[in-house]
C-alpha cells in the first residue's frame, strides 16, 4: 500500500515537473481523472473503431483506458511531444499500441476515432488550427472526434471543422467539457 502510495506521488510530481518545464504543452498540472477519461470513452462505439489516434497522450492515463475498451484486433497511434512522457508511453506494454513522437499536425491517414487531451487554447493560434484542420482530415467520414478542455473558449475552433455536443465532466480537476465531434464539411 505504502510503495502504491510513493508511486503515484511520484508520477503527480513528474507531471508537475513536466508542466513548471512547457506549460503550453501541458495544460494541466494534474493528469486527467479515470471519470474524465471514462466519459470521454463512453462517446465511442467501439465495436465500430478500428483505428484510433489519441493526440496529447501525457502520461498515458487515457492511453490506458483506450486500450481497454479497444477491440483486440484495433490499433492505437499516440501523438506526444515531450522526449520524457514518450519515454513513458514507451513502457506500456500492448501491441496494440504505436507512439508517435510527434506533433498532431503531423498525423495522415484515417481514423475511426481520434482522442484529444491538447490544451488546445494554450497552443499559438497557427498550431491549433493545424491540428484541428488534420483531425478533420484523417478522421473517417463516420468517426468521432472527442476533444476535452477546461473552457469554453475553443468552441469557434471546433466550430470551424467539426459538429458537436458536449458535456461536463465534474469529477476531475478541474473540472472539464468534454467534446464529441462529427465531421462536417464547411471549412
Amino acid at each position: 500500500m505504502l510503495a502504491s502510495a510513493m508511486t503515484l506521488m511520484r508520477t503527480k510530481a513528474d507531471f508537475i515537473r513536466q508542466f513548471i518545464r512547457n506549460p503550453r504543452h501541458m495544460g494541466s498540472i494534474t493528469p486527467s481523472s479515470q471519470a474524465l477519461c471514462r466519459a470521454m470513452a463512453q462517446e465511442v462505439d467501439w465495436s465500430a473503431a478500428h483505428r484510433i489516434a489519441e493526440l496529447g497522450a501525457g502520461d498515458g492515463v487515457l492511453t490506458r483506458v483506450l486500450l481497454q475498451n479497444m477491440l483486440p484486433q484495433s490499433a492505437l497511434e499516440v501523438f506526444e511531444i515531450s522526449p520524457p512522457l514518450v519515454q513513458k508511453l514507451r513502457r506500456i506494454d500492448d501491441p496494440r499500441l504505436q507512439v508517435r513522437d510527434c506533433s498532431a499536425e503531423l498525423m495522415e491517414g484515417h481514423y475511426d476515432v481520434i482522442m484529444s487531451g491538447l490544451p488546445l487554447l494554450s497552443l499559438p493560434p497557427q498550431t491549433r488550427q493545424a491540428i484541428l484542420a488534420a483531425a478533420h482530415r484523417a478522421l473517417a467520414p463516420n468517426g468521432v472526434f472527442v476533444q476535452f478542455q477546461y473552457t469554453s473558449l475553443t468552441q469557434a475552433d471546433l466550430s470551424r471543422y467539426f459538429t458537436w455536443q458536449r458535456r461536463r465532466v465534474l469529477r476531475n480537476m478541474p473540472p472539464a467539457w468534454v467534446y464529441r465531434c462529427t465531421r462536417h464539411f464547411r471549412t
